[in-house]
C-alpha cells in the first residue's frame, strides 16, 4: 500500500512540476487586440439577439399602441364615433319577357 501511495505521489509531483511553465506576458497591444476580438464577437451576438427580440415584440406592442391611439382619438372626437350604415346593394330584378 505504501508503494502505491509513493508511486501516485511521485507521479503527481512530476506531472505538477512539468505543468509549471513560464507564462508569457502580453503587451498592451496584444491585450487590446484580444479584448477587441472578444468584444466584436459579443457585440455581433447581442445585435442578432436584439433584432430577434425586436421582431418578436414589435408584433405584440404595435397592436396595443395602435389600439391606444384609436381609443384616444375616439375619446377626443365623439361626434365621429358613429358607424355609417352599410350601403345597400342594388338588387337585380328578373328580366320579364
Amino acid at each position: 500500500m505504501k508503494k502505491v501511495v509513493l508511486a501516485v505521489g511521485l507521479l503527481s509531483a512530476i506531472s505538477f512540476s512539468a505543468c509549471q511553465e513560464e507564462q508569457k506576458t502580453l503587451t498592451t497591444k496584444e491585450i487590446r487586440a484580444k479584448a477587441d476580438s472578444i468584444f466584436a464577437t459579443r457585440v455581433e451576438y447581442l445585435n442578432k439577439q436584439a433584432a430577434e427580440d425586436l421582431d418578436r415584440r414589435s408584433a405584440i406592442e404595435v397592436k396595443a399602441i395602435a389600439d391606444s391611439i384609436v381609443d384616444a382619438y375616439r375619446a377626443a372626437h365623439p361626434e365621429q364615433n358613429t358607424v355609417p350604415p352599410q350601403p345597400i346593394e342594388p338588387t337585380v330584378l328578373p328580366v320579364q319577357q
